[in-house]
């Protein structure tokens, strides 16, 4: 990681206006100055805490220099890719085909992404604890939420490029909980356990000080602290983990607030952040155009021909994704239309193109459901939840999965619909495929070899910066 990247990136804290305590997302921040006595009360605290959220977003520009968040690049397109899911249409970059490698363009995406949203909230964290001016309801809720974020940014970290599956393993990452300086760049790799005691620790602080309701879709809540808990919980799959994700999903289902669509199509399509079933989003910029410029003008991601045969007498074939004969700069394909209601052909930008979503309720029934298959617990359960998801999307034939009567049958029914649900979101669906067992995993994604594809390299940069870092095996 270049030392320039690390020390300024926090360079979304602040903004040029100043505002109460209403926090607003498309207030475009243009300074740098993120370290020093840069909070003094609520209304600066929430400046500060606003540029953390910048970072959650991956607020930056596109390429006329156009504010946008570019969090569809970082958690839509690339976890979908190494899935098998996406393609992309100008040829092989190396994750669907998972020949990549630690020089590969893009690999380091995730990298920076986390490390500049876990330096941003350990930035804010130092600087309002000894704040005293600050209602003491209202510091502690700015806390628990950056808290949240940071261990959103470690669980991303950990998920692509430490080995999750293995808690005995020294490759971790590095764990950092202080603002970055030039003196503590080069730090080694925490084991996995130390990282996940880190990012659990984090949550069962955040979870407390969290609301059940923010005061928009796209600041954090006690629900999505859970579910981020459960997301964790069931990729480390240790003793008790599994029955602790089957309490956290019931919780949000029962008690967080929100309820599924009657038809899953209109969250996307129509609804938006209005959905009862979004618990987390990403607010668009007003003017940014990035998501539909890449996914419908040029056509640059199509769903694969693999990711169409999961759809087989599944409604969702109709508006997940459709044809383009000649619109895309890239040729006839079938272009990724998730969030897009417009015409394929003569694509025309529509309301809810640029939006996305970090957390919604259907990944609380389908963790529930996977993690009852792993823990030998009662599979009816399990297909009545899966079942509910579905017949949310337009499914009315369950034949299959009435006939999963053993635990691996159903969770590949479960994982094949949670590759269907998240595609193109935020990277469950990459998660869900490796925690299969391999050979039923290669029935999804075929170019999947080797548990070493598993991981993502850590970057070349900061091998060569970092003489502390370890490659992964």
């Amino acid at each position: 990681m270049k030392n320039k990247k690390i020390i300024y990136l926090s360079a979304f804290f602040l903004v040029v206006l100043l505002w109460s305590c209403k926090k607003q997302l498309n207030v475009f921040p243009t300074t740098s100055e993120v370290d020093g006595n840069v909070i003094t009360d609520t209304k600066s605290a929430s400046t500060v805490l606003n540029g953390v959220y910048y970072r959650f977003a991956a607020a930056g520009t596109d390429y006329n220099s156009v504010p946008s968040t570019l969090w569809y690049r970082i958690n839509e397109i690339m976890p979908s890719e190494l899935c098998g899911s996406l393609i992309n249409s100008s040829g092989d970059d190396g994750f669907y085909t998972l020949t990549l490698n630690s020089k590969t363009d893009g690999e380091d995406a995730i990298w920076n992404y986390g490390y500049q949203l876990v330096n941003a909230a350990n930035g804010f964290l130092k600087n309002v604890t000894p704040v005293t001016t600050i209602p003491a309801a209202i510091k502690k809720q700015m806390i628990a939420e950056a808290k949240f974020l940071r261990a959103f940014g470690n669980a991303e970290l950990l998920l692509y490029y430490g080995q999750y599956y293995d808690p005995a393993s020294k490759y971790g990452i590095i764990l950092r909980d202080e603002f970055v300086s030039a003196g503590d760049i080069n730090l080694p790799r925490s084991t996995v356990a130390q990282t996940y005691t880190a990012i659990l620790a984090d949550l069962e602080a955040a979870i407390p000080g969290l609301p059940k309701a923010n005061t928009t879709a796209y600041y954090a809540n006690a629900p999505a602290a859970k579910l981020l808990e459960a997301r964790v919980l069931i990729n480390r799959g240790a003793a008790d983990d599994y029955a602790k994700v089957i309490s956290l999903t019931a919780d949000v289902i029962a008690n967080g607030g929100f309820a599924l669509e009657t038809d899953v199509k209109d969250l996307f399509l129509s609804k938006g952040f209005t959905s009862t079933e979004v618990i987390l989003g990403i607010q668009p910029f007003t003017n940014q155009t990035i998501k539909f410029q890449n996914n419908q003008y040029y056509g640059q991601n199509a769903v694969s021909d693999a990711f169409v045969g999961l759809f087989s007498n599944d409604p969702r074939n109709q508006w997940l994704y459709r044809p383009d004969n000649g619109g895309a700069v890239y040729g006839p394909l079938n272009e990724i239309t998730k969030y897009y209601s417009g015409n394929t052909d003569k694509p025309v930008q529509t309301p809810l193109s640029e939006y996305s979503y970090a957390f919604r309720l259907t990944e609380a029934y389908l963790l529930q459901a996977e993690a009852i298959t792993l823990a030998g617990g009662d599979l009816a359960t399990g297909r009545n939840l899966l079942k509910e998801v579905e017949g949310h999307a337009g499914v009315t034939n369950f034949s299959d999965i009435d006939a999963a009567t053993t635990a691996p049958q159903l969770q590949l029914l479960v994982v094949k619909e949670e590759i269907k649900s998240f595609v193109a979101e935020a990277g469950q669906d990459w998660f869900a495929l490796r925690r299969l067992p391999l050979t039923a995993a290669q029935t999804i994604q075929p170019a999947l070899l080797s548990p070493r594809q598993l991981l993502l390299p850590i970057p070349n940069s900061e091998i060569n910066t970092n003489g502390n870092i370890i490659q992964n095996p």
